[in-house]
């Protein structure tokens, strides 16, 4: 059987038209057209564009699928942002107190705080002796303020003393710590310096043994 006929104008046709035909081809622009249009690269071209719009329709459908989650989670991003900043100022705050707390009570600060403690109780014992020996207080109010003042005196006093040997105690601890990196340090250099003449005579040795074999060569 024969083939049919390509239609007029279709590219497998073009090749057996005349130069006139082919002019009066171009001026033809709806029969031009129609023989793009049945050529092998336009229906190639457009199989592949009408791939590619089903290729992004599937796409698009497949996002806007997608698109609540998307939504719900730049919301719950917000929110975990939020409560990091919350954290993050809370966080900030307590440090904040902690090194105030830190600083009031540190032992340099305690032990301030105690010998002023001290201090008054001994100028408030000084005033209740000035005023009983002026007869400005009775005896039993003197006995019973003065011994009040006088025992806050002896536990301050106390307390004083005891975090004073405690510093003492913790920078002795230092001071030896210290103490006993440098000695380390100077012993390693001593074990050095002890090998030094070791390396010394070695070399001498070594130096005199190798002119003894340059003699007997020679």
């Amino acid at each position: 059987m024969s083939r049919p006929a390509a239609p007029p104008g279709s590219p497998g046709r073009l090749g057996a038209l005349s130069t006139a035909q082919l002019r009066a081809l171009l001026q033809d622009e709806p029969r031009l057209q129609r023989a793009a249009r049945l050529s092998r690269k336009f229906q190639s071209l457009q199989l592949e564009r009408e791939t590619c719009l089903a290729s992004n329709c599937t796409q698009a459908r497949v996002n806007l699928s997608l698109r609540p989650r998307l939504e719900d989670g730049k919301a719950s991003l917000a929110i975990k942002y939020q409560e990091l900043q919350e954290i993050r100022e809370a966080c900030w705050d307590k440090q904040q107190r902690l090194e105030a707390y830190l600083e009031k009570w540190s032992p340099q600060s305690a032990l301030g705080q105690l010998q002023a403690k001290l201090d008054d109780s001994e100028a408030e014992s000084e005033a209740q002796i000035k005023q009983f020996l002026a007869q400005d207080l009775p005896l039993e109010s003197f006995l019973e303020s003065f011994c009040q003042s006088r025992t806050r005196s002896h536990v301050c006093r106390t307390q004083l003393e005891k975090l004073q040997e405690l510093l003492q105690k913790d920078r002795l601890q230092k001071d030896q710590q210290v103490q006993a990196i440098f000695t380390t340090q100077a012993h390693r250099k001593k074990d050095v310096s002890f090998l030094s003449p070791i390396y010394g005579w070695m070399a001498l040795i070594f130096k005199i043994h190798r002119g003894d074999l340059r003699n007997k060569d020679q």
